[in-house]
């Protein structure tokens, strides 16, 4: 194993940088393939403690990344479009399990020059948060659930973008999520489509957002059981900001990040975890939602702030040290108020401009009365991209 892995990376650090262009007529026509394959290996470690005799949990760890990816980007004078596939990805609906190869970014867009751009398709959605955590843990998750927020919310929309601001029509999850909520049946009739808006600022030494998104979903009261037809309807909304500004000629950063949110869940913008010493986090107090008998909602909300400093020391090396606390609140007994919170330390070193290895050491931990899962984990990411 050993000698298979520094065999990739000899090979690895051998090929140059490049990006492959297939055609650039030099004026308003060309297309590109781009790729990139990421790795991990490690240890993890965690341990519970909820007044039972849990095991601690010891794990090697290490794999393909689900967020590996290749695809290719077109221009043709005011229309653009991407096409982008990924190793673990949902096509199509939201709210199952993924199944392997799917297709991660697939849209066109129309540019009315000075008026704007029309989108439209799968691609991310004006309200995640791209750009404000290094985090490689959880497929480069970016902290989420312990302070930070989802990286790349890849949904099917329409979406209308001029000057820095995005205002998209995004497609229904709620209800293919429904069944998370205890006492409530999904009629198949979202009350409103999920909207969102957002607004980015990118300037030479600051780059800021902030944004919104709401949605709606009619049901059924299931609880009690009898021929009550009456009815209630969940609402779902998020607010988020963040803030990097750069210093000492772009050496030096610092990213603050921070969101409120409602019911979040249901279109996959926000949750509760823990780790249990994996790559990947762990859902924690499923179907925390539910309905009353008599159509009260129990809603479930979350406000996170996450925190990243980084200082790049030379051109290869970097230092990298960011945190997160995340607070979720509901009305379920046993689960009113749910702390998690994470760090992690991180030294990228670029090997080349097409190879890098990423080792990280984190910390998480969530803490529910009665219930504390605190994890160590130390990871070497692997990334190759052209």
């Amino acid at each position: 194993m050993k000698k298979v892995l520094l065999t990739l990376i000899a090979v690895l650090m051998a090929v140059p940088a490049f990006a492959i262009e297939v055609y650039n007529n030099g004026e308003d026509t060309s297309v590109e393939i781009y790729g990139t394959a990421r790795g991990y290996v490690g240890y993890g470690h965690s341990a519970t403690d909820d007044g039972v005799n849990v095991p601690d949990n010891d794990n090697f760890l290490y794999g393909l990344q689900g967020n590996s990816r290749i695809g290719t980007k077109f221009k043709v004078g005011n229309f653009a479009g991407q096409v982008e596939l990924g190793a673990n990805e949902n096509t199509l609906t939201y709210g199952q399990d993924k199944v392997g190869v799917g297709l991660r970014q697939v849209w066109g867009s129309y540019t009315f020059g000075n008026a704007g751009t029309f989108v439209a398709g799968k691609t991310d959605t004006p309200t995640s948060m791209s750009g404000f955590s290094s985090d490689i843990m959880d497929t480069d998750g970016g902290l989420k659930g312990f302070g930070g927020n989802s990286t790349s919310n890849r949904r099917f929309q329409m979406a209308y973008r001029v000057m820095g601001l995005d205002i998209a029509i995004i497609e229904d999850e709620m209800s293919s999520n429904a069944a998370k909520i205890n006492g409530f049946t999904d009629n198949a009739n979202a009350y409103i489509p999920r909207l969102a808006i957002a607004y980015t600022y990118k300037g030479a030494n600051l780059m800021a957002k902030i944004g919104a998104t709401y949605s709606a979903l009619n049901g059924t009261i299931t609880t009690p059981t009898n021929a009550d037809t009456r009815w209630t309807t969940i609402h779902a909304f998020g607010i988020v900001a963040g803030v990097k500004p750069t210093f000492m000629d772009g050496k030096m950063w610092l990213a603050i990040q921070a969101r409120y949110g409602m019911n979040e869940e249901l279109y996959g913008e926000a949750g509760t975890y823990e780790n249990l010493g994996a790559f990947g986090h762990t859902a924690y107090g499923n179907n925390l939602m539910r309905v009353d008998g008599d159509g009260t909602v129990n809603n479930t909300s979350r406000v996170n702030v996450g925190l990243e400093l980084g200082y790049k020391v030379t051109e290869a090396f970097s230092a990298i040290l960011g945190g997160g606390y995340q607070l979720t609140m509901n009305d379920v007994a046993g689960f009113e108020n749910i702390h998690s919170y994470g760090a992690y330390v991180q030294i990228p070193y670029a090997v080349s401009k097409n190879f890098s290895l990423i080792p990280q050491i984190s910390y998480f931990g969530t803490n529910q009365t009665n219930h504390q899962t605190d994890a160590v984990l130390l990871v070497m990411q692997a990334r190759f991209t052209f």
